[in-house]
């Protein structure tokens, strides 16, 4: 291989990093849901709505934020993307303490049923990824993007249905940065698929 053509190709590898790296970040559950939850509220109930989706967001990915972010300055959590598989349970069971936070106020202080649909998805999904992260590294993105895009296709209808476009795009990331294999990527997919479907189901329409 000729000097040009190596470096070319190392561009080229730097260059998949560098999007592998930013799909990761960006299609995180945590950052999705800053975009998901105001759209959702705002479907349910315009500006109420709104406001509940802000209360949940605060609740939901507040306390879970908080806590990597504690935990990387002390020293208990390995880095953002939780690579290091014995911080998630932890991580996990912080989180399904806000979601039941989360749910009791916003069932009792009269939130839209929307919003307080998906803060429950979020709480079974978090209880089914802490019961298999004990044992087995499932991908919490594919999770993520597959529940979202899921709920996004039962409230808006089939227009909303290429939102799961991007779940190739998302495990192609976690592939190529080596954080899972092609079978937790797919346990992913229909984990967050399945679960979110059946809550939308069994409580019926909004």
């Amino acid at each position: 291989m000729s000097p040009d053509a190596k470096t070319a190709e190392l561009s080229g590898s730097a260059f998949a990093a560098h999007i592998a790296r930013w799909l990761s970040i960006l299609f995180d559950s945590s950052v999705l849901s800053l975009f998901i939850f105001p759209i959702v509220g705002w479907r349910a109930s315009g500006i109420r709505g709104l406001i509940w989706s802000f209360v949940a967001l605060s609740i939901l990915t507040g306390i879970p934020l908080a806590y990597i972010w504690l935990g990387i300055r002390r020293g208990w959590v390995g880095d953002w993307e939780l690579s290091r598989r014995s911080d998630r349970p932890r991580f996990i069971l912080v989180s399904i303490s806000s979601d039941l936070l989360a749910l009791a106020i916003l069932k009792f202080m009269g939130a839209p049923r929307l919003v307080w649909m998906l803060a429950l998805i979020y709480a079974c999904l978090g209880i089914t990824m802490f019961t298999i992260s004990n044992f087995w590294k499932i991908s919490l993105h594919m999770v993520g993007v597959s529940g979202f895009a899921t709920l996004l296709t039962f409230v808006f209808g089939f227009p909303a249905a290429w939102t799961f476009l991007f779940l190739p795009l998302v495990g192609w990331a976690r592939w190529y940065r080596k954080k899972h294999t092609p079978a937790q990527l797919i346990a992913g997919v229909l984990a967050g698929t399945l679960i979110t479907a059946f809550v939308l189901v069994s409580i019926g329409p909004t």
